[in-house]
């Protein structure tokens, strides 16, 4: 049962362009991984930082010509609601101008602000406000 697990998983991440990384931390080629996995590597080792990764995968998902060439790959990787979910949680990591750029392409996010989507944020005054709004 365990193997079939491991077996499903290890399918699953290549699926979804996120081949594991061989021993060392260092990707095999980069032709064998996914825009996706390229763009984590890139922000796991320092090259990017976190919200230029986003804003990455948001052109790899809606405008793969302005996704810079090192980043472009056969395999993209998770997309949409995946991808939403990442950015909607992780909003207040992300630096405004990379905000404004990413709003484009995904509307809905306009109207977010900081205090809206810190969903690790479960403080008993953030629960508190949380109560008191809904009620």
């Amino acid at each position: 049962m365990t193997r079939r697990l491991v077996i499903l998983i290890a399918a699953l991440l290549l699926a979804a362009g996120c081949a594991p990384m061989p021993e060392g931390g260092e990707p095999a080629a980069d032709s064998e991984l996914g825009t996706f996995a390229l763009i984590d590597h890139a922000v796991a080792q320092g090259r990017i930082d976190y919200s230029t990764g986003m804003l990455y995968k948001i052109y790899a998902q809606h405008d793969p010509m302005s996704l810079p060439d090192e980043f472009q790959s056969d395999l993209i990787g998770m997309v949409g609601a995946p991808l939403e979910t990442e950015i909607e949680r992780n909003w207040h990591r992300i630096l405004p101008e990379h905000r404004a750029e990413i709003s484009q392409y995904i509307g809905h996010l306009l109207d977010m602000d900081d205090s809206e989507t810190q969903l690790d944020d479960v403080t008993p005054d953030r629960l508190d406000q949380e109560r008191n709004r809904l009620d």
